[in-house]
């Protein structure tokens, strides 16, 4: 376990050596805030911008996309041919399943998706959540993280500290005894912040908070104190670290998808900005005194063009001098818009319009899928690879905290039904699994067409349309439920016929009772048939005195079933009766 001063050295030197890679986060972030102002030095005038910011169009489109489909973990049977092991293995998934919608893994993959697009990196940690029983996932900022150095394809460091800041008071309400009169508070006013560092390592979990910098411009008592308190400090039981920072794929260093627009897009809104100044200018034009030959120039009455008073000048003309924009600044601006959408690949089809030279939608879903769908296809499969090591980090947690413990879990009625119990030792017999999109590179829209022309043509099964449809989460289950409604529709069909017949089974009290237990009690439509069949069969079976209103058929046709049978007369029948029915 790291000590106090170890955790805060190594924090200043990955501060240190990030610095050129968070200022160009910070530099994207101030882009996507719309936070940039164009300086016009020349002119003493700062303008905000006021063109289009084409980064946020791109960001917010890729991003969805990618996150627009889910991708499904599957857990192998650890003895095939096994019902047991099949049993445990589809336990297992919904058990994770159950993780990933209790965190509401597809909006956190929506945020995570700007994370990895702008800023190149996604870091997420896991946690126990000892309130609901669960691992959680907590989605960090890039620029708050601070990972240890990785290996190209790694994505779980060995360590990892991410900072947030907080005010006195939140410190002085939750740790007052172990700050108060300890911490280097320096001067503190309603705006004072105060770093705190979570160090994540495979033995512990420590939360640090660092006090004021040392200024010699403070008093002595503000001076005092330590600069820096451990105020937590828990052991990991899992032995493994919790941080997963997956990474965009590039070069020799970090970069996001849209770094280089950032001059463009400077460029493009100075020139923007200008442009409206010369207009401006041209609507207000500026008028100058110019004298005769030999006269001294005299303004007798000032003009004012909106009350219509005429201006008079004696010695001398007015000349107006006009600022007009340059006759290719319109061309440089529509250059520069274009270097934008090619260097961050945004297509015009982001902002609803289409370019000019697409004249087939064919066409323009092939400009389109050139320009997104690799893009799509990598990121989604950089957050499979890291969604499989987070899921191996919360099966650890799920392990190592609540191992022996009955648990269980609900699933949203979209993917499954019901209440499942389960105890993670026994269910967690192997974190081996695979986690994989149905087809990575596609978005929603996409995917489902693609599937409905495989299953046109014959290439592919129902089952295997049912296993890459990211609606649908349990295979087994939704083959289970189209089985059951097609029999449902067909016992209803075959009730539907039969009804319609006078001399069928179905006479109207026995249909009358069906549809009331349907609809009044709410019954399956099975278990209404199941009752009105043995409601009928015990009529037939009861024999009622000749004359009662039970042996009558009511509204159905005589001897369709609908009457009870007529009971016989006591004792034995006379010989002549006898001899009747023997055709005596």
């Amino acid at each position: 376990m790291r000590s106090l001063d170890d955790i805060v050295e190594l924090y200043h030197q990955r501060k240190v050596a990030a610095g050129p890679v968070h200022g160009q986060m910070r530099r994207v972030r101030d882009l996507a805030n719309g936070d940039v102002i164009v300086p016009l030095n020349e002119l003493d005038k700062n303008a905000k911008t006021n063109v289009a910011n084409l980064l946020v169009q791109g960001l917010d489109q890729m991003s969805m996309r990618v996150s627009s489909t889910m991708p499904s973990p599957y857990f192998p049977p650890v003895k095939e041919g096994s019902e047991n092991s099949k049993k445990l293995a589809r336990m297992r998934k919904r058990a994770m399943l159950s993780f990933w919608d209790d965190n509401k893994m597809q909006m956190k993959l929506r945020h995570r998706a700007r994370h990895l697009l702008a800023y190149s990196q996604s870091p997420v940690f896991i946690k126990p959540d000892f309130a609901t029983l669960m691992p959680r996932w907590v989605v960090r900022n890039p620029l708050d993280t601070f990972a240890a150095p990785m290996q190209e394809g790694e994505v779980v460091p060995e360590n990892c500290i991410f900072t947030s800041r907080v005010t006195a008071s939140y410190l002085l309400k939750n740790y007052g005894e172990l700050v108060a009169d300890q911490l280097r508070f320096g001067r503190v006013d309603s705006d004072s912040r105060y770093t705190l560092l979570e160090y994540v390592s495979d033995e512990s979990m420590q939360l640090i908070v660092l006090g004021a910098d040392d200024n010699v411009e403070l008093h002595a008592s503000e001076r005092a104190g330590l600069p820096a308190i451990l105020l937590e400090s828990v052991p990991n039981r899992t032995g493994m670290p919790l941080a997963v920072v997956p990474q965009r794929i590039t070069l020799d260093k970090p970069r996001g998808q849209f770094d280089g627009v950032l001059g463009m897009y400077y460029t493009r809104a100075r020139l923007q900005a200008l442009t409206e100044i010369a207009i401006e200018r041209g609507i207000f034009p500026e008028e100058y005194l110019i004298a005769r030959p030999g006269e001294n120039p005299e303004i007798m009455q000032l003009a004012d063009g909106k009350a219509g008073i005429l201006g008079v000048v004696k010695g001398g003309d007015i000349q107006q001098l006009q600022l007009n924009p340059g006759y290719k600044t319109d061309t440089a601006l529509d250059r520069l818009e274009r270097q934008e959408r090619l260097e961050g690949a945004i297509p015009a089809e982001f902002g609803g319009e289409s370019a000019t030279n697409i004249r087939t939608g064919r066409r323009g879903e092939a400009v389109l899928s050139a320009t997104v769908d690799y893009r799509v296809q990598e990121a989604q499969e950089v957050f499979a690879n890291s969604l499989l090591h987070e899921d191996k980090i919360a099966i650890a947690i799920e392990k190592a905290y609540w191992g022996d413990q009955q648990k269980f879990f609900f699933i949203s009625s979209r993917q499954s039904v019901g209440q499942e119990t389960y105890v993670g030792n026994k269910v967690w017999q192997t974190d081996f699994h695979y986690v994989a999109y149905s087809a990575a590179g596609s978005d929603v829209n996409s995917l489902i067409i693609g599937l409905g022309q495989r299953l046109g043509v014959g290439l592919m099964s129902k089952e295997s349309a049912r296993e890459a449809d990211p609606l649908i989460s349990d295979p087994d289950l939704e083959h289970d439920r189209i089985i059951a409604e097609g029999v449902e529709a067909a016992l209803l069909s075959s009730i539907q016929q039969q009804a319609a017949n006078p001399q069928g089974p179905y006479q109207p009290d026995d249909l009358a009772y069906l549809v009331k237990l349907v609809v009044e009690n709410d019954e399956p439509l099975f278990d209404a048939v199941r009752k009105t069949d043995e409601r009928a069969r015990e009529r037939q079976a009861e024999a009622m005195p000749m004359g009662s209103p039970e042996t009558m058929p009511g509204l159905a046709m005589a001897g369709m079933g609908a009457e009870a049978p007529v009971a016989g007369p006591q004792g034995a029948p006379p010989l002549e009766a006898l001899l009747a029915q023997l055709g005596a």
